[in-house]
């Protein structure tokens, strides 16, 4: 399994790595959005090097936009929920989630029932152990130079955000239509707490968790000693941008959409 360099640092281990990569789908009838106002929704994926024993997982952002980040101040405001709106052992199925559960009729001949999701960025993730909680952080490999839409939704060329597992009957602003089915080993760790840190990684195999996101740091190696190599892609991303790649053709030859300029050019698409 690839592993980030890390330093010597006694207090910080790595639980998990692999690639991220991070999306949006505008509106319905809002073909080319402008800013976050114009989004239906927000998503990340993550796909762990170890195929084995973990799940790719796609994530729904709840309010569109990363937690603001001001290093080494933790503010409310700083904050936000992310679920798991799909888990599956074929990346390729993550890519297919974008697209499920059309809302409303169907669709009228040569008109889409719901805008295409698109990409905003790629990378290098890991979920570390920082003393008693736990990290989610991430170096971004494209775009290489961040553009308006990785500003507006705060997407960081790298980014460290201390990450929890909600248990599933403890209080929550956003309400789902389920609840994770975790195994008896799982559900004992939470103890009667609402939230615990994401040790070990599996409480993110299983769709409707719910995790908190908290903004901590901007330069991962400074706050915990990592260093990703945001160049590598494993073989789950590389299948789910593969099929990501086929619907994009459709996508530009029938209704003039890059579902890639976002990531390569950093623009609004």
């Amino acid at each position: 399994m690839a592993r980030p360099q890390v330093s010597t640092q006694p207090n910080v281990q790595i639980l998990e790595t692999g690639n991220i990569a991070f999306f949006y789908r505008p509106k319905m009838d809002v073909l080319h959005p402008k800013s976050p106002d114009d989004l239906e929704r927000a998503f990340f994926m993550l796909f762990p090097d170890d195929q084995t024993h973990h799940k790719n997982r796609l994530f729904i952002l709840a309010h569109g936009v990363f937690p603001k980040i001001v290093p080494e101040v933790l503010l409310p405001e700083e904050r936000d929920w992310a679920f798991v709106t799909d888990a599956s052992q074929d990346p390729r199925a993550l890519v297919d989630a974008l697209e499920k559960n059309i809302p409303g009729p169907p669709e009228p001949s040569g008109q889409r029932a719901r805008p295409w999701a698109r990409i905003a960025g790629d990378g290098r993730y890991a979920i570390v152990r920082h003393e008693d909680h736990t990290h989610l952080v991430y170096a971004l490999r494209e775009p290489k130079q961040p553009g308006v839409v990785q500003q507006q939704l705060e997407i960081k060329p790298q980014a460290s955000y201390v990450i929890s597992v909600k248990e599933p009957y403890a209080p929550s602003e956003i309400v789902l239509e389920n609840k994770p089915s975790y195994p008896e080993s799982l559900r004992k760790k939470f103890d009667g707490h609402g939230w615990i840190s994401v040790e070990p990684t599996d409480y993110l195999d299983y769709q409707w968790t719910q995790v908190l996101l908290a903004g901590a740091e901007t330069d991962i190696q400074r706050e915990l000693g990592i260093k990703l190599d945001a160049r590598k892609e494993n073989q789950a991303e590389r299948a789910a941008l593969q099929l990501l790649s086929q619907e994009a053709k459709e996508a530009r030859d029938r209704w003039h959409v890059d579902l890639f300029a976002p990531m390569r050019q950093g623009v609004w698409e």
